[in-house]
């Protein structure tokens, strides 16, 4: 039995590499978080409490509230399961209408929310849900990303793949065209 020459294992090697290793980081990239606001909407000049369990075991976040006036804030640990909780001070000359926020837990994950202002003198904006769920991309699916039987399908047609390559080379080799 004759073993496959080291450059052909390395070319092999180099070419899965190639066609899937930019795939491996999406495969397991994960969502934003969320940072609610509340109250929602908050009048000017008043304080909005801001949390988040979306961290995992992170001890805290930071969130960008240069939109509102507010610099950055920090989201430190204060409530059961995990939750990070701060304060973020709307600036009285805050306009009215919804302001997106935007920050980063100890642990890389990315966050993002929004506050909604009301003026001193209107009445209030209605909540406006956050999103959920996928982008539709026009590829027939949204950008959520690959569910379980995705992922086995595309790992068994990678392992028949495997094998219906290993078993050419090995008829080739039997012939003697190596």
């Amino acid at each position: 039995m004759r073993f496959l020459r080291p450059p052909r294992l390395l070319t092999g090697a180099a070419l899965a590499a190639a066609a899937f290793g930019p795939a491996a980081p999406a495969a397991y990239a994960d969502g934003f978080g969320e940072v609610e606001a509340s109250p929602y909407p908050a009048r000017a000049g008043s304080s909005v409490s801001l949390a988040t369990r979306d961290c995992g075991h992170s001890r805290s976040a930071t969130v960008d509230a240069s939109t509102l006036g507010g610099g950055t804030v920090t989201l430190r640990p204060g409530g059961s399961g995990g939750t990070l909780i701060g304060e973020l001070r709307v600036r009285p000359d805050t306009r009215p209408g919804n302001y997106g926020l935007g920050g980063t837990c100890a642990n890389g994950r990315d966050i993002t929310g929004m506050v909604g202002a009301a003026g001193n003198r209107d009445p209030g904006l209605r909540p406006r849900p956050m999103p959920r769920g996928g982008v539709r991309t026009g590829a027939g699916t949204t950008s959520e990303g690959p569910d379980t039987t995705e992922i086995l399908a595309g790992s068994g047609l990678m392992l028949a793949a495997a094998a219906g390559g290993t078993w050419v080379l090995r008829r080739r080799h039997a012939r003697g065209r190596a």
